[in-house]
């Protein structure tokens, strides 16, 4: 029983007397410690054996979040993608019929605004010089009102909009040069939010999946753990992620550099050798 106790209680490795004191421990007391490890072990293994058929796994919750918010699917993503990175050279370029042509596309195509999208269409209304700047307070409307988007971010694009123009009554708003530098800034703190929404949705769909699959579980021992809802209920949610809209990239960065002391070194070079020869002080 002790060994098996110490088998199953999956120590880490320990230092000789740690270890010699742990197997004191569960001998102790007619092995009773011993005895309590092996049936938490137990219980332990038949809750994840009961989890494995009703956990969700990474691919059926991206289908999941398809399913139910149609507009974060691939393609539609990656034409939002480039679009941003286009609106973002129309606005340096200062070439308004194409912006405006691009954006009027993404709305005949019904694409829906994400953060980023609206965060463009803001700025784009106050830079435009024949545009009056009142527009960019009809989008920030429609942004409010779709009552999807972060709080926060809300408050921050707003308080924004209404220092703009009031220090525009006084003749001090900032020159484009300086909103070009604010549009970079918001689209930095938008896709935080938009990644942040799009986690915390796709987290709360795979939990109203997995919450349905176990009443089905418990309902008729017989159903397959791996079959899907049909309906789910969405959740009310006001959920608290270009640049690039920081989607598709590695966590780490490929190749990784050579430290500064190793360039030069190859095999054969004896640089891995000269520590044997350095002067002791």
């Amino acid at each position: 029983i002790v060994r098996r106790a110490f088998r199953e209680s999956e120590t880490p490795k320990l230092p000789v007397k740690a270890t010699d004191h742990f197997l004191q421990v569960l001998r102790q007391h007619g092995q009773k410690e011993a005895i309590k490890r092996v049936a938490e072990a137990r219980i332990e293994a038949q809750r994840k054996d009961q989890n494995k058929s009703i956990v969700l796994t990474s691919e059926e919750k991206t289908r999941l979040l398809w399913r139910y918010v149609p507009d974060e699917m691939e393609a539609v993503k990656t034409l939002r993608k480039e679009t941003h990175k286009w609106l973002w050279r129309f606005l340096k370029r200062k070439d308004w019929r194409r912006m405006d042509a691009c954006l009027e596309q993404l709305r005949d195509r019904q694409i829906p605004f994400d953060e980023i999208t609206y965060n463009m269409s803001i700025f784009g209304m106050l830079l435009h010089p024949r545009k009056d700047d009142e527009l960019a307070k009809e989008v920030l409307a429609e942004m409010v009102a779709e009552q999807r988007f972060h709080p926060s971010l809300l408050r921050i694009q707003t308080n924004f909009v209404e220092s703009y123009f009031e220090l525009k009554e006084v003749d001090a708003q900032p020159n484009p040069w300086n909103l070009l530098k604010v549009v970079r800034t918001f689209w930095t703190i938008s896709v935080s939010f938009k990644r942040r929404r799009v986690k915390e949705t796709r987290q709360r769909l795979a939990q109203a999946a997995m919450e349905q699959r176990r009443q089905l579980m418990q309902e008729r021992g017989e159903l397959d753990g791996s079959q899907l809802p049909l309906q789910i209920d969405m959740p009310d949610y006001e959920s608290d992620g270009e640049i690039s809209d920081g989607e598709g990239k590695p966590r780490v960065k490929f190749p990784a550099k050579r430290p500064y002391q190793l360039k030069g070194v190859h095999k054969g070079s004896g640089v891995p050798n000269r520590r044997k020869h350095r002067w002791k002080h």
